[in-house]
């Protein structure tokens, strides 16, 4: 058993408790998936608030809302963002997963783990059942890591367009990235 385990089997306790429904589905990946980003939150804006820029900037005049909102925001939301990018396969792989164990979506609504696990009686005569949600859940995850990627490359591109150098921070930054 390792670290993962208690949190995730406390998400399909939860899933099971709530009974089959999306908000069940949600509330248990939710439950699994938060504390990783909050963390690494935390960790990115004692570092941004540790740097010597900003701890002096209270000494001329600056407020904290405007040190917050111009400084240490713009420092964190975009490995944030990349962060929350690469985990997205991984909430969607956990909702489908619940859905075909029957405890998301309902028939009624279309969810990847309930089509998958309807499909699957029929997968000798209509592949397509089964293929289509199964290559939905692949280019949702190839998609959300092209575009945690994309942020990077734009930034070191337009620097090479204007003749500077490339954000060593950034890159620094972006080697450090938990995946």
């Amino acid at each position: 058993m390792n670290n993962a385990t208690p949190p995730i089997l406390a998400g399909v306790i939860i899933a099971a408790l709530m009974g089959p429904s999306v908000g069940g589905a949600a509330l248990a990946v939710l439950w699994v998936t938060w504390p990783p980003l909050t963390t690494h939150a935390a960790a990115l804006i004692d570092e941004a608030r540790a740097m010597p820029h900003i701890r002096w900037l209270p000494l001329a005049g600056v407020s904290p809302f405007e040190i917050w909102v111009r400084h240490i925001l713009p420092s964190t939301l975009p490995a944030l963002l990349r962060h929350g990018m690469l985990r997205l396969p991984g909430v969607a792989l956990a909702l489908a997963a619940l859905g075909f164990l029957g405890l998301g979506a309902q028939p009624p609504l279309p969810e990847w783990g309930l089509l998958l696990s309807e499909g699957i009686d029929y997968v000798e005569r209509g592949p397509w059942t089964t293929v289509a949600p199964a290559t939905a859940l692949i280019l949702t995850s190839v998609f959300a890591v092209a575009m945690a990627g994309l942020r990077r490359r734009r930034r070191n591109r337009s620097a090479r367009a204007r003749g500077g150098r490339l954000d060593t921070a950034a890159a620094a930054e972006d080697a450090a990235l938990p995946v």
